[in-house]
């Protein structure tokens, strides 16, 4: 069978128009979560963090292809599902990116048109010309050290592909980290972390959910208990040049070369404009 074919198999062709862009959108597989006291977080993907991008990138006539590490569903986070938490909190807007949600069928374990990590190597990660990853905290559960993720944002380093990432979502960036597994285990043992030399995002202008709008998510979402490590120091640690909005829940998006970081949920809209400004 062609890679033509096998794409159009595996992709969401979502304009009728001829094929601009192919956009590879990583997720999470994790639904649960230990957190560092033992209580088993109920998390996945945020319902803005996603569909606000994926909207704009379909509206735009490009083909989306989704992908988790094992391609399982991903699992949507319940907190999330609500107007408050999009850029535009209008009952409107949340019902017209809940439609399309529905359609795409993601979420549903028999339909969901997600497939592997195993799958885009075989389809080819060259055939991809951009990448997003939405947050959550579901990206702490099975991104961060993911070799086949941290192989392909390698490749889209080296090739300067858009690639844009949103909260939580940044974090999979540490993939890419040639010691990836043990400076994880590293940030989860309370250790001090070492990077190893030769993460192709060293000194890169980043953002990530900030260590001050983490404290919320701690005391309000995550039942007492708390995550192993902070996304803000995890990404300094690494050798990421970070910074953060001058107010807490308000959109705050960094772009240095191919790399798109947005600080939290509404920063989504954000990232997905500049990715599309890249990919012209």
């Amino acid at each position: 069978m062609s890679l033509k074919k096998l794409l159009a198999m595996a992709t969401l062709i979502v304009s009728p128009l001829a094929m601009a862009d192919n956009v590879l959108v990583v997720m999470s597989d994790v639904s649960e979560m230990k957190l560092k006291g033992g209580y088993d977080y109920k998390t996945g993907f945020y319902l803005n963090e996603l569909m606000e991008p994926v909207k704009i990138l379909m509206d735009a006539g490009h083909t989306l292809t989704f992908a988790t590490p094992t391609g399982l569903a991903p699992t949507l986070d319940p907190v999330s599902d609500t107007p408050d938490h999009f850029l535009d909190v209008s009952q409107e807007n949340y019902n017209a990116h809940k439609a399309l949600f529905n359609k795409l069928m993601l979420t549903d374990k028999e339909h969901s048109p997600v497939v592997s990590f195993a799958r885009i190597e075989q389809l080819g990660i060259e055939n991809f010309d951009a990448m997003f990853v939405p947050g959550g905290h579901a990206p702490l559960g099975d991104l961060v050290s993911n070799k086949r993720l941290g192989g392909f944002l390698q490749h889209f380093n080296s090739e300067s592909k858009p690639t844009g990432l949103v909260c939580h979502g940044p974090v999979a960036l540490l993939s890419a980290l040639p010691n990836s597994e043990e400076f994880e285990a590293q940030m989860k043992a309370g250790k001090k972390a070492k990077p190893a030399k030769g993460w192709v995002y060293d000194g890169y202008k980043m953002t990530v959910f900030s260590n001050s709008e983490e404290t919320v998510a701690t005391q309000y979402y995550l039942g007492g208990d708390e995550l192993f490590y902070w996304p803000q120091n995890a990404m300094t640690i690494a050798g990421g040049n970070y910074s953060r909005g001058k107010e807490d829940w308000q959109p705050h998006v960094v772009v240095d070369r191919e790399l798109v970081t947005g600080q939290n949920n509404k920063s989504s809209t954000a990232v997905a404009q500049e990715l599309l400004k890249l990919m012209k």
